[in-house]
């Protein structure tokens, strides 16, 4: 019986530290957390995506110098935290490796940035606040911020 008990206080413990709560890209009041500044106009990102040819690869370029210019955020991937700037070679790395030429931002994003290809964990953004996000859920407000513009006639 004693080691029923046991097992049961270390499931239980184990349970607490993987259901750790991430936050899914809105705050409190269900406003979209995005990378970095808003509104988009003045950031070097979307400056460099409107001289572009505006595909679905220059939309991952924009998303990842997002990323880099994301100076006061920490990244977690595969056990480790890293820094803007080594988040956005990671995102890069994976374009040179993973990207099909033409395949949607939205299906790159699900497939290879979501979680770790190794662990299935998610890949996590934290903020100077403490908040963690799933990086993805951010990459995705961005994503819809961009293309929001696009749609506007703004681009």
């Amino acid at each position: 019986m004693k080691n029923v008990w046991m097992v049961l206080l270390l499931l239980s413990l184990s349970a607490g530290c993987a259901g750790e709560k991430y936050f899914n890209g809105v705050g409190p009041n269900g406003q979209k957390i995005y990378l970095g500044p808003v509104p988009i106009e003045k950031t070097e990102a979307y400056q460099a995506y409107t001289h572009s040819s505006r595909t679905e690869a220059d939309k991952q370029r924009y998303l990842f110098q997002r990323l880099k210019s994301a100076v006061n955020l920490s990244f977690y991937h595969d056990g480790n935290w890293y820094n803007s700037v080594q988040a956005y070679r990671g995102g890069m790395w994976l374009m040179r490796k993973r990207y099909l030429k033409g395949q949607a931002t939205r299906d790159f994003i699900h497939k290879y940035v979501e979680r770790s290809e190794e662990t299935g964990e998610f890949h996590l953004a934290k903020f100077p606040d403490g908040s963690i996000h799933i990086a993805s859920y951010l990459l995705y407000n961005e994503l819809d911020l961009l293309e929001d513009k696009q749609k506007s006639g703004k681009l």
